[in-house]
């Protein structure tokens, strides 16, 4: 997951911008009683043997951040599982002095694969699209459809039961793109597995998420809190994204932004 980048700042440039406390307290307060509607509107999600699952992540840390209690369950049990990374992931160092896009695309998808490791998932389940990052969402015609090809043949070729991405309306250009050219690619497959939207930035901007909450057709929870350390590890593996790489001094992704994904619930909403 990139954040949008705040203009350049020094040695100290964040990815996420500092918040004064007022407005963190209000956000923590707002999304404590998010989730308390999102607790009482969900169903607990029953995680089955015989269900294939394709994940898709615009970028390397969103299938972790967004359903890494789901997919270690899914593996404890041995169910069939699929993720399908469509960026490069290279843009979220932007104007770094010393790390190049392409140093951070090689190892963003090292990270990744550490990440599902910890998780339990075969690197063979991975599939890399390499779509340069920060241009999901303007794509000239030729290159989504491409890109709509691609998802479609790996739609083919695993025929998921369910499809776990981004909130569609999560709050970056990105996911949204994500989520209308897997629309196309399931259109192009002729496949309808049941669609499952997790929450990224809307963790972050809790209002986002009560609207659709309220109006999908169903919610529902994976209570991961037995295992909640093991996503926390998960997390950890994402270095690039966690700690800062000098010579600036904070990290993309904030402590403070991280903990939203520590309680050891996810949410997944089914329109």
């Amino acid at each position: 997951m990139n954040p949008p980048l705040s203009p350049a700042a020094g040695v100290a440039r964040p990815g996420l911008p500092d918040v004064p406390w007022v407005k963190r307290w209000l956000r923590r307060w707002l999304s404590s009683g998010v989730r308390g509607a999102l607790r009482l509107r969900s169903r607990p999600y029953t995680v089955a043997r015989d269900r294939v699952a394709l994940v898709i992540a615009p970028h390397q840390d969103d299938e972790t951040l967004g359903c890494g209690g789901l997919l270690r369950q899914k593996r404890q049990v041995g169910a069939p599982l699929w993720i399908a990374y469509l960026t490069d992931g290279s843009a979220s160092h932007r104007d770094h002095p010393t790390l190049s896009p392409a140093v951070l695309a090689t190892l963003r998808q090292g990270e990744a694969r550490q990440a599902m490791r910890l998780l339990g998932v075969e690197e063979t389940a991975l599939h890399f699209l390499d779509v340069a990052d920060g241009t999901l969402a303007h794509l000239d015609p030729p290159a989504a459809a491409d890109l709509a090809e691609k998802i479609a043949g790996l739609l083919r070729q695993v025929r998921p039961d369910e499809i776990f991405l981004p909130m569609r309306d999560d709050g970056s250009s990105e996911h949204d793109a994500a989520f209308v050219v897997v629309q196309r690619a399931l259109d192009l497959a002729g496949l309808h597995p049941r669609l499952f939207e997790f929450p990224v930035w809307a963790a972050w901007n809790p209002l986002r998420l009560l609207r659709p909450s309220l109006a999908s057709r169903a919610v529902w929870r994976v209570d991961d809190r037995e295992q909640a350390e093991l996503k926390r590890q998960a997390m950890g593996a994402y270095v690039s994204q966690t700690e800062p790489i000098a010579p600036w001094e904070k990290p993309v992704l904030s402590r403070e932004f991280l903990s939203y994904f520590c309680t050891g619930i996810e949410y997944f909403i089914e329109r």
